[in-house]
């Protein structure tokens, strides 16, 4: 696993956009599309025998990834090369032959098998998409794709008299085994394991894990594993990849991206695991502030800076993180539109007009915990009475000029080799905070 040989596979600058109103009487209404960026700018590459885990909140863009890389979901842009082969540039054979080497085990159990087929076509199934056996003769292809299917049910751990049943028939667990073995099927190279166990019982999930773990060993496989268990993804990948709103915050080895993250992102999804030790007992957990914001308008710079802890504040600015955090956070809530004035007048008194109590008000939600002064309270002040004037834009202009951070205006790109971070903390000439040092307790998983 490394970086001196060529990646069987390399992952650049991946995008894939969902549009709305994009249809002929939108466009003849005159509405313009809107793109969901689900994923947007995705770069990794896989090792020959390695085992890729791709981690991050639900809704974050895992599983769009991995479809997308696959062919499965046509790519809005950016590329993807397997085994040396421009993967987006392949037609005919050539893509058939790509999808033969190239196989996805997907999350449900329960509607990734066709219900009306046994458990013997399913497993056969893409050796009758592909052709194969290579050999003339109809009764000796059948013969020999049922005994193929019999081999591959027995190698992931069930039975081969279970041919002839079908999925109703299985657990949760037998389910994920027959996908498992139908991925087989073709003696693929690489994998993409979307969430294969997140379904299951914690004893079946050992049983996969140790299969897909043995599977590997034995067949030479190459795994993208898609998952939100981080104490899984431990347990089986060789490096992690942490994503964030369709984009790669952080990469690294698996024990050093656990045992000293450096994203705020990947500190807070690793603080958030519940741990076994005794000396965890009543630990309180720090939860993020706000929602995950939506894909159809990400917000500009650094996706996770309406969020983030550690939002860096204009070098010119004195000021500490908790009362930066929260002039970001009304920032965010004026340019959304979540905080407005009519609201806030209906709150104190409809007949009210007094500006001193509108600013009051605003400023006891959002700064009950971060202290304002000097130059910086007048500017808030002065933006408060913009906004109860009715003047949204003049509020949030007013709090730009005076707060707007390199998070929201600067892109971060990934800085490192083996342990790379997408983070203005880290980039060339900043020091905003030192590395961290290795977690004590060794991250979660280990307990």
């Amino acid at each position: 696993m490394t970086s001196d040989r060529e990646p069987l596979v390399a992952v650049r600058d991946l995008e894939k956009y969902y549009y709305e109103q994009d249809t002929l009487v939108d466009r003849l209404l005159g509405k313009e599309p809107r793109s969901v960026k689900a994923v947007d700018g995705v770069s990794f590459d896989i090792h020959e025998g390695e085992t890729l885990g791709l981690v991050g909140e639900s809704g974050c863009g895992k599983s769009t990834t991995g479809e997308t890389l696959l062919r499965l979901r046509e790519a809005t842009g950016g590329s993807v090369t397997f085994d040396g082969e421009a993967v987006f540039e392949l037609d005919g054979d050539r893509l058939d032959a790509f999808r033969r080497r190239a196989q996805i085990v997907f999350q449900d159990p329960f509607s990734s098998l066709d219900p009306r087929m046994t458990v013997g076509d399913i497993v056969a199934e893409p050796l009758v998409i592909h052709d194969l056996p290579d050999d003339p003769g109809e009764k000796r292809t059948r013969e020999w794709r049922r005994d193929r299917a019999r081999e591959l049910l027995e190698r992931v751990g069930l039975s081969a008299s279970q041919l002839d049943r079908y999925p109703h028939e299985f657990s949760g667990g037998q389910r994920q085994r027959i996908g498992i073995a139908r991925a087989l099927a073709l003696d693929p190279e690489f994998v993409v394991l979307d969430e294969p166990v997140s379904a299951l019982d914690v004893s079946v999930q050992a049983q996969v894990l140790n299969l897909l773990a043995d599977l590997q060993a034995e067949f030479g496989l190459t795994y993208l594993f898609i998952a939100h268990d981080l104490s899984v993804v431990r347990h089986l990948c060789d490096r992690v990849a942490v994503m964030y709103l369709g984009n790669v915050v952080e990469l690294g080895p698996t024990d050093e991206i656990f045992t000293a993250p450096e994203h705020p992102y990947t500190e807070a999804l690793l603080e958030s695991v519940p741990r076994a030790s005794v000396a965890e007992h009543g630990r309180e957990v720090d939860a993020l502030a706000g929602d995950v914001p939506s894909p159809r308008n990400p917000p500009s710079g650094c996706r996770f800076r309406t969020r983030c802890p550690a939002v860096i504040p204009p070098s010119d600015l004195p000021i500490d993180q908790p009362t930066y955090r929260a002039v970001m956070d009304l920032r965010d809530a004026l340019e959304r539109g979540d905080l407005d004035a009519e609201t806030v007048w209906d709150r104190l008194d409809a007949a009210s007009s007094d500006e001193a109590a509108f600013t009051e008000h605003v400023r006891e939600t959002y700064f009950e915990e971060a202290s304002l002064s000097g130059a910086d309270a007048r500017v808030v002040d002065d933006a408060l009475a913009a906004l109860a004037r009715g003047d949204r834009a003049e509020a949030v202009g007013t709090l730009r000029d005076r707060f707007e951070s390199v998070c929201e205006t600067d892109r971060p790109e990934r800085v490192g080799e083996t342990h790379a971070t997408a983070c203005h903390l880290y980039d060339d000439g900043t020091v905003a905070r030192e590395r961290p040092e290795p977690r004590p307790d060794g991250g979660p998983g280990t307990n």
